[in-house]
């Protein structure tokens, strides 16, 4: 007799090799389902459960093992969630190249490229024990624990359903786990998204509706009815037929058929206007369009910088490039840094192509985003358009790929997968045999070497279209302002700012006001002892929001009422410093009350459809003035906008990060570029403290060539990029000393890597620049090199060390980071800077009433 226990290790087969989600860069040998009889090799790039350490995740088969397992040594799949697969082969190839560059394990690389929210859920829920079910029987338990237990009696809760089913109960919670009377269980759930769907009836019959009405329904005129409108418009939504016993009755005489479909989304919004013509190309367009049409028809892997100053017609290009892909039956895939900027894309895209189209970001709600990805992937539109994560759109024969505003931060992806958006793009046009194009009138450093070096074209288009000009920029010294203004309050708007905001509105033209700082004020400050209100968890100062009459943390969103008194001499005349959007937008509305307002940032775009509506209101010309950070900076085209206001110029120069002064010249080149789109020349009024600067003068004149070489002989000096090569390692912990030790431990094992090179530097560890973030303490250590080889070697041993430091310890690596302030955030409160003392006022104002005016 054969022991089957030996028998089944007798056995052998080929394994499937699964990326998880996991930490760890490395993959996982599983074997297929003991009941699975489809070829090995079909379960490539699809999605698979299996266990893991206790648990069970969903991961992607990324290879066939070469080599037979033992069957006894091996896990099992657990389930196959696709019988296709989920991604196509050029993706997977671009992400593992791109995570190996960003030292990411791939199981967590190829998150955002799978169906979003399809996945089931594990879900951690407590079960009622038998302990539980005595106690709650026999009465032995009362108050907040007797009513858990009855909560968990009916259905296995999470602990955040539990605890939002009896307020005030999270330690209770604790406690019945602790003491046996529940237990934690993890379950498989649906997934969290699902394509929404509807039931429709569809006629079933192959004869006349009117001879079945006449033989079999003369008797049943509703049915008859009803039947005649299901003919005429089969299949029919039966949420607008009503009479559902007719319904039933129709279905059951199989006179009907009643299933359910996918229904769309309207997230493209607004019906289609009719589409108007392609403009004709001016000179400098054809020019640049040639090289790109030509790849586009010859399958060429290229990369393009696009380097056209604002308002040059950089998204006709793009237009007539997607034109030229979907013309051979390809697709297009197009990128902006930022969701607001879909919908204006969307718009002209849909105004030359109709409704071929899918929109992808992470604004939209979970099912839409999957439908929007299935459409995609089942090729039922050809076009993709969308912000970062819409890069892993399920696209298998890209024809051209479009990265508009290509120096943007934002595409930068900061967490998990810390990729940037332009990199993986290159990678993976190389893939697709396809052209890629980077737009931008400011391009990054690192493309504008690149192109020097060769390793693109630049293509450039210098001026406007129909010979507009460049908007005029006017400099306001706020240093001479202050000397002249008087004792007392202090302004935000400029005499010179003031009056073109006037002259402007008396024209009947509209002004955009710029201020890359939300809420109302930068912090509440004390000038008798210097004492500063700030959070305490975080190592900034809290920013005053009137609207809802808090200090607030734009970090760990810690709030706070504001004190009557200074915290920490107890003086009542401290005073609210420095100044955010919604404080300017007081002052507007105090000095130009006449003038239709509205305010666009952080606070006021969290809610679903505002920033859409507002765009399309300024666009209508039914506002005056837009107040915004640099969400109104980018990529806007505004006919009506002849004004740009730029209410603190040097905000971002205090910043300490290499990269400030190319930023800052960035942002204001951007925003500048809003004014005067139509016939009308625009007018830029810029308010700094340092107009002599690098980064400021060379706006004033729109030149870029200016700040390229300055900056650029700056980072050649340092050793930065382009020049150079950085990976940035960040540890946290809430105890200050481990912190520091953890980053010690860091750094020597760094030092060994490096084995004595000279040509790469080891930083630190040191303070982050934000040193304490939500109640941790931060360090960071910086590898700093001349080859990126190098750099990688060394962030390598670093990242490996990371695995074997404390639990309490928290790391991040990020190769290339784009950023020294190891944050996502873009608004810095806890720095200061100049403006904050120009436009400080008493705290009791915080006790005045609202302005009437307010919204």
């Amino acid at each position: 007799m054969t022991d089957p226990l030996f028998a089944s290790a007798a056995r052998t087969a080929r394994a499937l090799r699964v990326a998880l989600p996991v930490p760890i860069d490395s993959l996982f040998d599983y074997l297929p389902p003991d009941d699975d009889t489809r070829p090995i090799e079909d379960w490539l790039r699809c999605r698979v459960v299996v266990p893991f350490s206790g648990r069970q995740l969903t991961g992607v088969v990324v290879e066939i093992a070469s080599e037979d397992a033992h069957a006894g040594e091996l896990a099992r799949v657990v389930q196959g969630l696709d019988s296709e697969a989920a991604l196509g082969e050029a993706l997977l190839e671009t992400i593992r190249e791109g995570a190996a560059q960003a030292l990411c394990p791939l199981g967590l690389a190829l998150g955002p490229a799978l169906p979003p929210g399809s996945a089931p859920r594990m879900v951690r829920q407590l079960h009622l024990t038998a302990r539980g079910r005595d106690a709650l029987a026999s009465g032995a338990t009362r108050g907040t624990i007797s009513t858990l237990l009855k909560e968990l009696a009916k259905t296995p809760l999470s602990a955040v359903a539990l605890a939002r089913r009896v307020p005030r109960s999270a330690d209770a919670i604790r406690a019945i786990e602790r003491d046996g009377l529940a237990t934690p269980r993890v379950s498989s759930q649906g997934p969290a998204a699902r394509i929404p769907t509807e039931r429709v009836a569809f006629y079933a019959c192959d004869t006349d509706v009117e001879a079945i009405c006449k033989e079999h329904l003369s008797r049943a005129p509703r049915q008859a009815d009803l039947l005649r409108r299901i003919a005429e418009s089969s299949p029919v939504a039966t949420a607008v037929l009503g009479n559902g016993a007719a319904l039933r009755a129709l279905a059951e005489r199989k006179f009907i058929r009643i299933e359910q479909r996918e229904t769309q989304s309207n997230v493209l919004g607004d019906p289609l206007e009719p589409p108007q013509p392609a403009p004709e190309l001016t000179q400098e367009q054809r020019t640049a369009l040639d090289p790109i049409l030509s790849d586009v028809a010859d399958h060429a892997a290229s990369s393009y910088l696009l380097h056209g100053v604002t308002g040059s017609g950089k998204t006709e290009v793009y237009l007539r490039a997607v034109e030229a892909a979907l013309a051979q039956g390809r697709q297009a895939l197009v990128l902006v840094p930022e969701i607001t900027l879909t919908h204006q894309i969307v718009a002209r895209l849909r105004g030359r192509f109709g409704d071929r189209l899918a929109v992808l970001h992470s604004g939209l709600k979970p099912g839409e985003r999957l439908e929007q990805w299935w459409r995609l992937a089942r090729r039922e539109v050809p076009i993709a358009v969308g912000a970062r994560s819409a890069l892993f759109a399920p696209l298998d024969d890209l024809g051209v790929l479009i990265l508009d505003e290509e120096h943007d931060p934002a595409y930068k992806n900061d967490e998990g997968f810390r990729y940037h958006a332009r990199d993986l793009a290159r990678l993976r046009a190389q893939r697709s045999n396809c052209p890629l194009v980077l737009g931008t009138a400011t391009p990054a450093l690192e493309t504008r070497l690149a192109a020097d070096r060769g390793e693109l074209t630049r293509l450039v288009l210098s001026h406007r279209i129909a010979g507009r000009p460049l908007p005029r920029v006017e400099v306001v010294d706020l240093q001479k302002e202050r000397q002249r203004g008087v004792r007392g309050r202090k302004t935000i708007l400029t005499r010179p700012l003031q009056r073109a905001l006037e002259q402007t509105l008396v024209e009947g033209n509209q002004s955009i006001l710029f201020l890359n700082r939300r809420g109302f004020s930068t912090q509440i400050f004390c000038f008798d002892c210097g004492f500063a209100e700030r959070c305490k968890n975080c190592d900034v100062a809290l920013v005053y929001h009137s609207g809802e009459a808090r200090l607030r943390c734009h970090y760990c969103d810690f709030a706070k009422p504001p004190p009557d008194t200074c915290g920490g001499c107890g003086m009542p005349d401290a005073a609210l410093l420095g100044v955010g959007t919604e404080r300017l937008e007081e002052e507007l509305r105090e000095r130009i009350p006449d003038a239709r307002v509205a305010r666009l940032d952080r606070d006021t775009a969290s809610k679903r459809g505002y920033t859409e509506s507002v765009l399309r209101a300024l666009r209508e010309r039914q506002l005056d003035v837009l107040i915004g950070t640099q969400i109104v900076a980018k990529g806007h085209d505004f006919p009506g906008v002849r004004l740009v206001g730029v209410i603190a110029a040097d905000i971002g120069l205090h910043l300490p990060d290499f990269r400030a002064a190319e930023r800052t010249f960035q942002l204001l080149t951007q925003v500048a570029g809003r004014a005067g789109r139509d016939d009308t020349p625009g007018h830029v009024v810029l308010q700094t403290f340092v107009p002599e600067h690098y980064a400021i003068e060379p706006v004033v004149e729109h030149d870029y060539e200016r700040f390229y070489r300055e900056e650029l002989a700056h980072r050649s000096r340092l050793g930065y990029p382009p020049h150079g090569f950085l990976a940035q390692c960040v540890l946290s912990a809430v105890d200050e000393s481990v912190a520091l030790q953890a980053g010690e431990q860091l750094a020597k094992l760094a030092e060994t890597a490096r084995d004595g090179d000279s040509e790469i530097e080891i930083l630190g560890p040191a303070p982050a620049p934000l040193a304490r973030l939500r109640g941790r303490y931060r360090f960071q250590v910086l590898i700093k090199a001349s080859e990126r080889a190098a750099m990688l070697d060394v962030a390598r041993a670093v990242r490996d060390g990371c695995q074997r430091l404390p639990r309490n310890v928290q790391t991040s690596l990020d190769v290339d980071p784009l950023t020294m302030l190891s944050t996502p955030r873009s608004l810095f409160p806890g720095v200061s800077w100049p403006f904050a003392k120009f436009c400080s006022f008493p705290i009791h104002a915080l006790n005045a009433s609202p302005s009437p005016l307010r919204k």
